[in-house]
């Protein structure tokens, strides 16, 4: 009796040890033999001519798509009194999804139908009936044109671009998409996405969550370097996702905290774009910096003009030093600046244009150096400078109809203006024409 009951006890053991081994492998399917030699279903939006179905068997039918896609099935019911089991798998003999047919008759069948959103591979229909009876079979499939990338994680993600779009599809099987992006500069970019109810996800490289939500058109803040974007779909589909760098539209103004001022778009680009010194934000500010260019979300833009009235009335800024882009100096850009004491212009400055009444009443302003590329100098440009002792004129470029109206008058009586050589006989004339006392001393240019 001891040895029979030890006998069943290691009979016990060695079942239980067999589960184990047995449960730890995946075993292939008992039906998968019976898909062997499945039938070939056309997805060409037809239906199948008349089949017959014994009762209690199944027919099974195969079909493949090259791309991710949306697989339109039907199945048209002639079984009286009875119904149908409709059954799709995937090349794993894994049920992707199941749904039932009633019973029709020949005058009037039952039919029923279910969509699946599928990666691009191979994939088995298994019809069967508890009476047996007539069917017909419709297969369609709408290609996305996508390459559905599964298998894709954190660790090991696809590339993205900014301002490049993706498109990608989300399947039975590819439930979710990884993408790592590199962001060029820290600033503002526009999320774009395209989809029924797609999900993302926008994380940093430590993985620690940026932004996510359903939106689909989004400005959101992100720094520079890696992150990542993670999409998931409510509903399986197709989806075109895209991050794009924010382009400011020419008239928008921007503000710089590194020079503390406003900046207008004035021509519009991710390269070649231009901005105008529109006004500084610190009112408290002595000394004025213009410079040559200004960066905004990894934008790099000319500045290329002083807005017109920028420092009108200020009555802080003692100093000026414009950059070597600024082509136009707007009217009365500095009008009633009474503290400005020195205008400076870069050696290499491109300055062509000071319009009028740029300069009006800077009552401090003792000199000033005109740059060799100026073509007009506008009404009053200096007008009421009554301090304006020095004036160097590099340019050969001046007319009298190109310097305006009193665009000298009131500078200091005994101020010494000194012309190219070349030019000092007309621009005396043009001078004393444009308001300076006969007390100014005109002298060529050593």
């Amino acid at each position: 009796m001891k040895q029979e009951k030890k006998l069943r006890k290691f009979a016990g053991f060695m079942v239980a040890i067999m589960a184990i081994i047995l449960g730890s492998l995946k075993a292939t399917p008992v039906y998968a033999n019976d898909f062997t030699n499945a039938s070939t279903l056309s997805l060409n939006g037809q239906w199948s001519s008349k089949c017959v179905l014994a009762k209690n068997t199944t027919d099974y039918y195969k079909f493949t798509i090259s791309s991710a896609g949306s697989v339109d099935l039907k199945v048209m019911s002639y079984i009286s009194s009875g119904y149908m089991d409709c059954m799709v798998y995937d090349a794993d003999f894994d049920m992707v999804g199941h749904w039932t047919v009633s019973g029709g008759t020949e005058a009037s069948p039952e039919v029923d139908s279910e969509k699946y959103v599928l990666s691009q591979g191979t994939y088995y229909v298994a019809l069967s009936s508890n009476r047996g009876g007539d069917y017909r079979i419709y297969g369609d499939f709408e290609s996305y044109e996508i390459t559905a990338i599964e298998n894709d994680s954190y660790d090991c993600p696809q590339k993205l671009s900014v301002d490049t779009p993706k498109n990608g599809a989300l399947t039975y099987s590819n439930k979710v998409d990884w993408y790592k992006i590199t962001i060029p500069s820290t600033g503002k970019y526009k999320q774009i996405v395209f989809g029924t109810d797609v999900k993302w996800s926008l994380y940093d490289s430590n993985l620690k969550i940026l932004a996510n939500g359903y939106t689909t058109d989004l400005e959101v803040e992100l720094p520079s370097g890696i992150c990542y974007v993670k999409i998931e779909v409510k509903y399986y589909g197709k989806y075109t996702y895209q991050l794009n760098s924010i382009i400011p539209v020419k008239g928008e103004i921007l503000t710089d905290t590194a020079t503390q001022a406003q900046y207008k778009v004035t021509k519009s680009g991710k390269t070649g774009g231009t901005v105008a010194y529109y006004k500084p934000t610190n009112g408290t500010k002595r000394s004025i910096s213009i410079p040559a260019t200004v960066k905004f979300d990894g934008i790099t833009y000319k500045v290329t003009s002083v807005s017109a009235n920028a420092f009108k009335g200020n009555s802080t800024i003692t100093k000026v030093v414009i950059g070597k882009n600024v082509e136009t100096i707007g009217s009365g850009a500095f009008n009633g600046c009474t503290k400005l004491k020195t205008v400076t212009f870069k050696s290499n400055s491109v300055l062509s244009k000071i319009n009028n009444r740029a300069f009006y009443n800077c009552k401090k302003l003792s000199n000033i150096v005109i740059p060799s590329k100026i073509t007009n100098i506008g009404k009053q440009a200096f007008a009421n400078c009554s301090n304006l002792k020095s004036i160097t004129i590099k340019t050969t470029k001046l007319n009298t109809s190109k310097v305006g109206a009193n665009a000298f008058k009131g500078i200091h009586k005994k101020a010494t203006i000194k012309v190219p050589r070349s030019k000092f006989s007309t621009y005396k004339k043009m001078l004393k024409k444009k308001g300076i006392s006969s007390k100014v001393t005109i002298k060529k240019m050593s």
